[in-house]
């Protein structure tokens, strides 16, 4: 499971904008799943104002929401910064964790989804955000760092994430926060500074990381 969270959503008080930045995260959280092979049907979703929560389909791997998953809605906060206006710009916050699910007439419930949240609201999640001047930072539980994300070999590497206190309501613990370059300024032969997007540059060779695994999976599936 996922949620996702648009950083100062509140501080845009023109209604036109906040619908412009709902549906713009609702259509990017669904082009991500798509494109790195989750059925959007099959998925389980609440919206939750400034973001929502995704539960994947029975089909998805936890693998897919720590890497491909998470470079396919960086790519897309991007692609939609780069046309949009400073008041729709996208600030995303990702959380992801894994864990026992029920369901009532309400909707999803369960301790995973408490902690889900919790991830989500984290304070170092903010200020590293913040700190950064960045368009979007990624959480993963504690356990899924341990158990999986120390093992993988994939998009993004263990060594890049950091590790935070979770200290939100009753939950005390610990989670990782990723977060992908942002773009600066290097100094040309001519003595010039020149801005460049280290990010775009460094976010291809992360697509192109994530575009061999996926053609290793879909050899594994065949």
């Amino acid at each position: 499971m996922f949620a996702v969270d648009i950083a100062s959503f509140g501080s845009r008080h023109d209604p036109a904008v906040q619908r412009h930045l709902r549906s713009s995260i609702h259509r990017i959280v669904r082009e991500s799943c798509r494109a790195v092979g989750l059925s959007w049907d099959a998925c389980y979703s609440e919206d939750r104002g400034d973001g929502l929560f995704v539960i994947a389909g029975p089909e998805a791997g936890i693998d897919d929401l720590l890497g491909p998953l998470a470079i396919q809605l960086l790519a897309g906060v991007r692609r939609h910064n780069r046309l949009a206006n400073r008041e729709a710009q996208i600030r995303l916050r990702v959380a992801v964790n894994a864990g026992y699910i029920q369901f009532d007439d309400h909707g999803a419930t369960g301790v995973a989804l408490n902690h889900l949240f919790r991830l989500l609201d984290a304070a170092p999640l903010k200020y590293k955000l913040d700190e950064v001047s960045g368009d979007f930072a990624l959480i993963v539980s504690h356990r899924l760092f341990e158990e999986v994300v120390v093992y993988s070999v994939g998009v993004i590497e263990p060594s890049s994430f950091l590790c935070v206190p979770v200290k939100v309501k009753e939950t005390l613990d610990r989670g990782w926060v990723w977060l992908p370059p942002t773009p600066g300024s290097v100094r040309s032969g001519s003595g010039l500074d020149v801005e460049v997007a280290a990010s775009d540059e460094q976010l291809l060779g992360l697509l192109a990381a994530l575009v061999r695994q996926l053609d290793q999976l879909v050899q594994r599936r065949a």
